[in-house]
């Protein structure tokens, strides 16, 4: 695991909390009038890290069968990832901001939806927001259609990297 994080027991599943939008999370989007806006949140448990490196725990170090659902997940939607271990990106989503207490990641799709996730490091807790811009009535429709297993998926990515 990249982040200074305790022990991980391997018994348990966590999930996040999810929470209302808060607006400096909106404005560090970029995104202000997005189509589609969510937010989790959960307690590190007094382990530290920078915002970048909650991004990895929460997509590079998921458990294989979830980064490999995502990873396979996404092309199918017209997501063309980047390199998916790389500088400047992560799990081949591309890093649009950086900075110790906040990362924005982003990717787009072929049939109109930009998605941009921002995961921010403040105090003993992580927050992940995700902003959704569609174009179109067949962006709107996937989006939609994508929307609840989106939900789920990252209360599970943020509760497992913070536990």
């Amino acid at each position: 695991m990249s982040v200074d994080a305790p022990e991980r027991t391997t018994t348990g599943r966590r999930w996040a909390t999810e929470v209302p939008v808060r607006a400096e999370v909106r404005a560090l989007s970029r995104f202000p009038h997005a189509d589609y806006a969510d937010s989790f949140e959960a307690g590190t448990g007094g382990a530290t890290g920078t915002a970048e490196q909650w991004a990895r725990a929460m997509f590079e170090d998921a458990p294989v069968g979830l980064r490999t659902f995502l990873v396979r997940t996404w092309p199918l939607f017209g997501v063309r990832l980047g390199p998916l271990y790389a500088a400047g990106y992560v799990l081949g989503w591309r890093i649009v901001k950086s900075a110790p207490d906040v990362v924005v990641l982003q990717i787009r799709s072929a049939a109109g939806v930009t998605v941009r996730v921002v995961i921010q490091a403040v105090g003993g807790s992580v927050l992940a927001g995700t902003f959704v811009r569609c174009e179109g009535l067949l962006g709107r429709a996937l989006w939609y259609a994508v929307a609840p297993i989106h939900r789920l998926v990252m209360s599970r990515l943020l509760g497992e990297a913070t536990r």
